[in-house]
C-alpha cells in the first residue's frame, strides 16, 4: 500500500504552526457477556451494509469519555443560575462510578461487534496485541475511562491505556492547548461576532430551549438588575489563546449539559428538586410555581442550545481545523501507512487492527468538521453525549482495493441513566453508518478511498474554511 507523508505529524521537532495567514480572509466568508440472541445480531451487522466479499481489515474508534460530574464547581453553578444544584459523588470533572459502568457496557459490546479482532475470554492474549487504546492525558476522566475500555475490549489482556504522562496537553485532542497550533485572535473573534446570533436570529429550537431555561429558573430574570437571564446578548473575549464566549446562550449550554449529566448519572434533578422542594438560600428563586415537564423530554427540548453553541465554535473550521489536524493525520496514517507515530515517539504498529483514542465531546466535535461528518439520534439529544464513538471501519473489497466507512455508536439516555446493555434498543445497538462530504459524489454511490480522503483532507481545509459553521 502507497505511503504518504503527513506534514503536521511533528511531535517531536517542537515547531508551533501559526494558522496560515493566507487562510484568514477565508474565516470570515466513543467483558459483560451478551444474550446469545443479541451477540449474533451484533457479529453479522459488523458485515452488513457491504458487498460479498468484502473484509474488515482495521477499525478506529474515537471515543468521548464515560459520564463525568460538571467541570464546575456547585458554588458556581449555584452563583450563576441562582439554584442548588444536586450533589455529585466525585469531585468537579471526574468520571463517576456509574460512568465507568456505561463504558463497560460500551467496551462489552464492542468486544462482540468487533470480535475478530480482539483477544477473547478463555484464549492467550495476543502478542502483539492486536488491540491498542490511547486516551488524552490531560484529564483523569480520559485515562479512567481508556483504561476500563482497555480491560474490556482485551478480556483482560491489556491492563491500562497508554497515554502521555498524566496532565500533559497532547496534540492529538487539542493542538491549540498544547501549543502546537495557535489562533489568530482578530480573524476568529471577528468571525465569531458575525455567526453568534442577535436577538431573535437563534433557531426557533434554540429560542425554545432558552425560553424554557428561562422559565424554570428565574421567569424574571430578564428584567431584573443582574438577574439570570438566558437570552442575554453573547458576548466575546480571547482567554489562553482561544474564544470564550458568554451571555444568554453560553449559560444556557452549560445549564443544559449538566442537567443532562446529571439524568444520565442517575440523580435527582436540580430543576425537579428545587420545584418540588421549594428549597432554596439567600435569594434564589423557588422554582415550585413552575409545571415541571418529563426530564428526558425536557433534556429534548433544552439541550439544543448546548448543540448549537457546539456547531457555531467548537465545530467552526477556524478553530476545529488548527485543534484536530494531529489527530485527523494520525487517523489517516492508520488507514493508509503500517506505521503511525504518537506525540511521544512511540508507534502504532500494522498488527494492531484495533485503535481506540479517548478523548472528549470537542474531539468528536473537530473530526466531524474535518471529516466533513454530521449526525444525531432520536434517543439521545446530545449527539456528543458520553461514550459517543466515532469509528473509521478501513475494508478491503473483492478486488483487493481499500475503503472506508464511517460509522457513529451511542447509547441513549436511558440506557445512560440505567447503565442498561448496549444491544437493548430496537436496533440492537448498531451503529449509524455517515457519509463524509469528503468522499466523492454522484448519482452511483462510490467507495471512499482512503489515500482519496487523505488527499481531500489536505486539499479541502481551505474550503472547509468557508463553509457555515
Amino acid at each position: 500500500m502507497p505511503v504518504l507523508s503527513f506534514p503536521y505529524l511533528r511531535f517531536l521537532s517542537g515547531q508551533r504552526h501559526v494558522f496560515p495567514t493566507v487562510l484568514r480572509p477565508l474565516l470570515l466568508c466513543l467483558p459483560l457477556l451478551l444474550p446469545l440472541k443479541a451477540q449474533a445480531q451484533a457479529q453479522a451487522q459488523a458485515q452488513q451494509n457491504t458487498e460479498q466479499g468484502t473484509v474488515l481489515k482495521r477499525v478506529i474508534l474515537v471515543t468521548r469519555h464515560g459520564i463525568r460530574s460538571p467541570t464546575q464547581t456547585p458554588e458556581s453553578l449555584e452563583a450563576k443560575t441562582g439554584v442548588i444544584w444536586s450533589a455529585w459523588p466525585v469531585p468537579p470533572g471526574e468520571l463517576t462510578e456509574h460512568g465507568r459502568t456505561d463504558v463497560a457496557r460500551l467496551g462489552a459490546f464492542f468486544h462482540r461487534y468487533y470480535q475478530a479482532f480482539l483477544p477473547q475470554n478463555g484464549r492467550p492474549c495476543a502478542t502483539p496485541s492486536s488491540l491498542f487504546v490511547w486516551a488524552d492525558a490531560a484529564d483523569n476522566r480520559t485515562r479512567e475511562t481508556g483504561n476500563v475500555l482497555s480491560k474490556t475490549l482485551s478480556a483482560g489482556c491489556l491492563k491500562t491505556a497508554a497515554s502521555l504522562p498524566a496532565g500533559q496537553k497532547d496534540p492529538l485532542f487539542n493542538a491549540l492547548a498544547s501549543g502546537h497550533e495557535t489562533l489568530d485572535e482578530h480573524s476568529v473573534l471577528s468571525t465569531l461576532t458575525q455567526t453568534l446570533p442577535h436577538g431573535e436570529a437563534a433557531p426557533e429550537d434554540v429560542r425554545q430551549a432558552t425560553s424554557s431555561l428561562q422559565t424554570l429558573f428565574a421567569p424574571q430574570g430578564c428584567i431584573q438588575s443582574k438577574g439570570v437571564c438566558f437570552s442575554a446578548p453573547a458576548q466575546l473575549s480571547w482567554k489562553k489563546g482561544a474564544p470564550h464566549v458568554t451571555g444568554g446562550l453560553a449559560l444556557a449550554s452549560t445549564v443544559s449539559e449538566n442537567l443532562l449529566l446529571e439524568y444520565c448519572e442517575g440523580l435527582a434533578s436540580t430543576v425537579q428538586t428545587s420545584a418540588l422542594t421549594g428549597e432554596h438560600v439567600s435569594s434564589s428563586p423557588t422554582l415550585g410555581s413552575h409545571a415541571l415537564p418529563n426530564q428526558a423530554a425536557l433534556l429534548a427540548t433544552v439541550v439544543p442550545a448546548h448543540t448549537y453553541l457546539s456547531h457555531l465554535t467548537r465545530r467552526l473550521p477556524a478553530i476545529a481545523i488548527p485543534r484536530g489536524r494531529y489527530l485527523a493525520d494520525a487517523i489517516g496514517s492508520l488507514l493508509t501507512d503500517p506505521i503511525t507515530r504518537l506525540p511521544d515517539g512511540s508507534t502504532i504498529s500494522a498488527s494492531s487492527r484495533m485503535v481506540v483514542f479517548v478523548g472528549h465531546d470537542t474531539t468528536l466535535d473537530m473530526l466531524a468538521t474535518l471529516f466533513g461528518l454530521d449526525w444525531a439520534f432520536t434517543d439521545q439529544p446530545d449527539p456528543t453525549a458520553p461514550d459517543t464513538t466515532l469509528g473509521f471501519e478501513l475494508w478491503q473489497d473483492g478486488t483487493g482495493a481499500p475503503f472506508v466507512r464511517f460509522v457513529v455508536f451511542h447509547q441513549s439516555l436511558e440506557q445512560l441513566r440505567n447503565a442498561s446493555p448496549v444491544e437493548d434498543r430496537t436496533d440492537s445497538g448498531n451503529p449509524v453508518i455517515l457519509r463524509s462530504s469528503l468522499c466523492p459524489k454522484g448519482k452511483k454511490e462510490e467507495k471512499c478511498r482512503p489515500l482519496l480522503l487523505v488527499h481531500s483532507l489536505r486539499s479541502e481545509e481551505g474550503q472547509m474554511l468557508q463553509k457555515s459553521p
